[in-house]
């Protein structure tokens, strides 16, 4: 197997793929297509895999005391990435280091990005993956119209000009846009306490998946066994079991298993800690070098596995866990630099990612949405109103040098 399509399929599934009842199963009908990377994006994805460790490994070690925790990287990349390319100057600099584009040139950026979205969701006829992307703009600020016409092409995504983004017909219009790219799953991203007068643009990327393990498991042999809780209380919960011939690798921190869906392009892979490692020191040794040590080493063994079904949903404020991968400036009303978007000043005010993930006996469905506000420095200007509803004057003249040709008043205008 190639390593650019394991690194890249292994950390999306790894991290937020699922299955379960969420939501109905639209048949796919799609041609199946290869991912085939130029020699330059295959060196890009790899790179962007260390946001992929960096994000897991803080969110994780953060919220597990309290909650399962789920993570979609590419829905928060691609969502970041629509944002990025408004950024300029320092702004743009440290998004692009945080997300593993360092010194990248933005066109071979978006290159990448749009070769996902047209490229993942085809990729076989038996998993799903849908992609989609969403611009909603305040139709008073002057948004740049070379960035709207990027974002369409690039991120292919839909555009809504909006009056007020604390009317609750708005509100219900993103949530419903969420739902929909969701299968369902994922039904409310934002509320009234997330806007305000001076939220100018909201942005969004949502994320779903639905995969058939190449093997299920058999329902039969599902039954109730102990699962040992972080603090140390055991659980009864339902354990799949199979006996498979499997890729698998192990080190003194943990084990590593490799289950694949049905048509070979996706998988999800299972790290174990040791029963003498905690999940703090494993998710602490977690980075990019340690991540492809577990992937060199997959071998086939023969494996006698049990893993619980799981359902959650699970939401995250990723706004401090960006600006301690170094996104600072793009939070800060004055140090922002979102030129590209607008010739006002904005910033981005908040940025949250919703999960759903379920995994029973024949597979796994997923969803993510990922979505911000970006506010002005200062609110929307509001349209001045001419309303000729009184007696009023009219000249029509010749422009250039102001020759008047007509000129009058308009006092009734059904005489």
């Amino acid at each position: 197997m190639k390593k650019s399509t394991i690194l890249l399929f292994a950390i999306i599934a790894v991290v937020f793929s699922s299955c379960g009842n969420g939501g109905e199963n639209p048949e796919p009908k799609i041609t199946p297509k290869q991912l085939v990377f130029t020699s330059a994006e295959e060196q890009l994805q790899y790179r962007t895999n260390e946001f992929s460790m960096n994000m897991l490994s803080m969110i994780g070690r953060d919220d597990m005391k309290d909650k399962n925790v789920c993570f979609s990287p590419l829905s928060a990349s691609m969502a970041l990435g629509i944002l990025m390319n408004g950024a300029d100057g320092n702004t743009l600099s440290q998004m692009q280091k945080a997300l593993g584009f360092e010194g990248l040139d933005q066109a071979d950026i978006n290159t990448y990005y749009h070769k996902l979205i047209e490229a993942l969701p085809a990729l076989d006829e038996t998993t799903i993956v849908k992609i989609a992307n969403a611009l909603w703009l305040h139709e008073h600020f002057p948004f740049n119209p070379d960035y709207q016409k990027l974002t369409r092409e690039v991120f292919a995504a839909t555009i809504e000009n909006v009056a007020d983004f604390t009317n609750k017909a708005t509100l219900d219009n993103i949530n419903k846009w969420a739902s929909d790219n969701t299968n369902g799953l994922i039904t409310k991203v934002i509320d009234e306490t997330m806007v305000n007068d001076m939220t100018v643009m909201i942005f969004a990327n949502a994320l779903y998946f639905k995969g058939i393990w190449a093997d299920e498991f058999d329902k039969r042999l599902t039954e109730k066994m102990p699962f040992t809780l972080l603090s140390g209380e055991k659980k009864d919960v339902d354990m799949m079991q199979r006996f498979d011939d499997l890729l698998y690798c192990e080190n003194d921190l943990a084990q590593m298993v490799e289950l694949n869906y049905k048509g070979g392009k996706y998988a999800m892979d299972i790290l174990l800690p040791k029963t003498d490692v905690s999940m703090d020191k494993l998710l602490a040794s977690l980075n990019l070098d340690q991540w492809n040590e577990y992937l060199k080493q997959l071998y086939h063994w023969d494996v006698s596995l049990r893993l619980p079904k799981f359902k959650f949903s699970y939401k995250r404020n990723l706004k401090d866990d960006l600006v301690a991968t170094g996104i600072s400036d793009a939070f800060s009303a004055g140090n922002a630099d979102f030129s590209k978007l607008s010739d006002r000043a904005t910033f981005l005010s908040w940025i949250y990612q919703y999960c759903y993930i379920a995994v029973d006996e024949e597979g796994t469905e997923a969803a993510a949405v990922t979505i911000g506000g970006v506010e002005g420095a200062s609110a929307p200007l509001e349209p001045k109103r001419f309303y000729a509803d009184h007696p009023f004057v009219f000249v029509i003249r010749e422009k250039q040098y102001g020759t008047i040709l007509f000129s009058g008043v308009v006092t009734n205008p059904e005489y």
